[in-house]
């Protein structure tokens, strides 16, 4: 509805332009009713809580490598001749959390001949958890987090930020985005393991989280490993912009003012931070009714204050 909507207006304010300019009498379209939006509402996302967000990078650092432990089990079905490196009646069983850690043990197994091979898979999935790391605590899009080159890591300036230039932000400002001093230590460390890995530092121009063609893909087999349903029992859905989310609404947890909240989250309107991009299913509402002032409706106490309170002459 709201895409329909949209290329009405365009149309409808070309049609007018063609009146105005004398090229058409009247606009075709000015009966033209808009469609209605509610019949089909946008996805509804959710929040990540904290401990989600932990499992979420603790899969994503070790799935390269548990994907190689994972066993197999029976489909009840017979190889196909015809088929080239058919796999037959069996096939690899999903990771879980419940079985990731022992899978990336085998899998480690499996890799102890192969140290160049172990180092990369491990290369890899830390390029993934930093991906995800940083998108969540800056508010990162997921092409934004694409576009960012290694010098675009300002990681040793007296205050470390990340560079998003104004071809790649989605309004087209750029922006400079603080980074926390655990993720900087992450984002020297995956540097250093980076250089080790091919013997010399990212020139100038590596995208500090190429290959990742798929993410999406890749985005939900981690989810499924880290135990997190793709949709909850209220039909909520969790995709990458979730970290977004997850970054306003824990913003909104900790206390951050709504306009500090705003610019964090380079919105252009205070609305869409707190009623979009805050999740109300995580704010502590119980909590903040604690922190209001002890009232009382006391008798006792009610006819004495009034008293004094007259006496002094107000």
């Amino acid at each position: 509805g709201r895409t329909r909507n949209t290329y009405r207006s365009a149309i409808v304010a070309f049609c007018n332009w063609c009146v105005e300019t004398g090229r058409l009498e009247k606009s075709p379209l000015e009966n033209l009713s808009k469609a209605d939006e509610r019949t089909q509402p946008h996805r509804v996302r959710r929040a990540l809580t904290e401990e989600e967000v932990g499992r979420l990078l603790t899969a994503a650092r070790l799935r390269p490598i548990a994907d190689l432990g994972r066993e197999t089990m029976s489909t009840g079905k017979k190889r196909n001749p015809n088929v080239p490196h058919s796999r037959g009646g069996w096939k690899f069983v999903p990771l879980t959390w419940e079985t990731l850690h022992e899978a990336h043990a085998r899998g480690l197994t499996k890799l102890e001949a192969k140290p160049r091979r172990r180092e990369e898979l491990e290369l890899l999935g830390e390029a993934r958890a930093l991906r995800y790391l940083l998108m969540v605590t800056t508010g990162l899009r997921k092409s934004e987090a694409s576009s960012l080159t290694v010098e675009q890591l300002h990681i040793d300036a007296p205050k470390p930020f990340a560079e998003l230039l104004a071809k790649d932000e989605k309004a087209g400002r750029g922006a400079k985005l603080p980074l926390r001093g655990d993720v900087v230590d992450e984002i020297r460390a995956y540097l250093d393991a980076w250089e080790a890995f091919h013997g010399q530092r990212p020139e100038r121009g590596f995208y500090a989280f190429s290959g990742h063609s798929d993410l999406i893909r890749i985005f939900n087999l981690d989810l499924a490993a880290a135990g997190i349903a793709k949709t909850d029992e209220r039909g909520r859905t969790v995709d990458l912009h979730c970290l977004r989310h997850t970054f306003g609404t824990h913003l909104a947890m900790a206390g951050v003012a709504p306009r500090t909240a705003m610019a964090a989250m380079r919105h252009s309107s205070i609305q869409l931070t707190m009623n979009v991009y805050t999740d109300p299913t995580l704010l502590d509402v119980a909590g903040a009714i604690t922190e209001l002032p002890k009232f009382s409706i006391s008798k006792q106490a009610s006819h004495h204050d009034c008293a004094s309170y007259c006496d002094d002459g107000q």
